[in-house]
C-alpha cells in the first residue's frame, strides 16, 4: 500500500452550497452553518489496485446519498436535486482525495473528468 498520507486518512465528504438547497431543511438560528457530511474512511483500501478504488467509489457514492437523499419523498424535483447533490458530493470528494487512479475510474463511470490539482500530490 503507498504511504501518502492521505491515503492513511479519513475524508471528510463535503458538500458544496447547492447542497444544502437538496436538503429541503430550512435555517435555524444557533446552529452550524457547516454543510452536512459524512466521514468516509478508506486507509484499509489499496487506491493503486482498481478493486480498491472500486470500492473507495462505492463508498463515496453511499456517503453522498446518506447525506443528499431525502427521506422518502416521491417528489421529482427532489429526487433531482438529490441525483445533482450526490455527483456533486462524489466529484468533490474525488478531487479532494486527489488520487489519480480514483479520478480515471470517475470519469469511466461518468464521463466526466474531475480537477485534480497535482500540488496536492507533493
Amino acid at each position: 500500500m503507498p504511504s501518502h498520507p492521505k491515503l492513511k486518512a479519513a475524508i471528510y465528504l463535503a458538500l458544496c452550497a447547492t447542497s444544502l438547497a437538496v436538503l429541503s431543511v430550512p435555517a435555524h438560528a444557533g446552529e452550524s452553518d457547516e454543510a452536512p457530511g459524512r466521514v468516509v474512511k478508506f486507509a484499509d483500501l489499496d487506491l493503486t489496485r482498481s478493486a480498491g478504488v472500486a470500492a473507495l467509489y462505492a463508498r463515496l457514492q453511499s456517503a453522498a446519498r446518506q447525506v443528499c437523499e431525502p427521506a422518502g419523498t416521491r417528489d421529482l424535483k427532489a429526487e433531482a436535486l438529490a441525483r445533482t447533490c450526490v455527483a456533486h458530493a462524489v466529484e468533490r470528494a474525488i478531487n479532494d482525495i486527489n488520487v489519480p487512479q480514483l479520478a480515471s475510474y470517475y470519469q469511466e463511470k461518468t464521463g466526466r473528468k474531475p480537477t485534480i490539482s497535482l500540488a496536492k500530490l507533493d
